[in-house]
């Protein structure tokens, strides 16, 4: 027992340095996210809302906030992440755009009109993305547009996308993929997937 013991002390440290589990954890190395932040900057007025998807004991059971819009309006949207299971919370945002050749934010639901959904008549809201990797688009900055009023459900997926067998899993056209056959049909998985309600009036 005596010659066991340094083993098992080694075992313990390394087993206590690993990541804390997620529930969308996958075979890729990720962040652990908890908070979701939408701010939507209003374009005349330069006036800022910020509206929430905030897990932070990470349990499954969010608070999440409704955004409101005015209609006629256009909005600069910033997505910021958080892991609020750090002290103190963690900064995911620039972690993010730092690896922005692997990951890709898509804004589906009821309420979008968007690359990620195609045309929709339902739509109160048309997402545009104002940032990309270099190449190809992010999605940490975005352009929204109010179409009319009415409400309904606004879904922002970030995707993480590394490399496959030294191949590419982040290529043209994603959003369009999704918007043809969902999430099934391009590669990667998601960090994390939110619904917010959304409405414009």
């Amino acid at each position: 027992m005596r010659n066991l013991l340094p083993s098992l002390i080694v075992a313990l440290l390394v087993t206590g340095c690993t990541d804390v589990e997620h529930d969308h954890d996958h075979d890729h190395d990720h962040e652990v996210l908890t908070t979701v932040i939408l701010n939507f900057t209003d374009d005349a007025a330069g006036t800022t809302e910020s509206f929430e998807w905030a897990d932070p004991e990470d349990d499954g059971d969010p608070v999440i906030d409704a955004i409101l819009l005015t209609d006629g309006s256009s909005y600069t949207l910033d997505v910021e992440l958080w892991n609020e299971l750090e002290d103190p919370a963690e900064d995911v945002t620039s972690e993010i755009g730092d690896e922005a050749d692997e990951h890709q934010f898509f804004f589906t639901g009821s309420a979008v009109q968007g690359p990620a959904t195609g045309t929709n008549d339902e739509a109160i809201v048309e997402h545009s993305y104002d940032d990309d990797d270099g190449v190809l688009p992010l999605g940490l900055e975005n352009s929204v547009t109010t179409l009319g009023m009415g409400s309904g459900e606004f879904v922002v997926t970030l995707r993480h996308l590394p490399e496959e067998n030294g191949a590419a899993v982040k290529v043209a056209g994603l959003a369009e993929d999704v918007a043809a056959g969902g999430f099934g049909s391009i590669g990667g998985a998601n960090d994390i997937q939110v619904t917010f309600d959304l409405t414009v009036q």
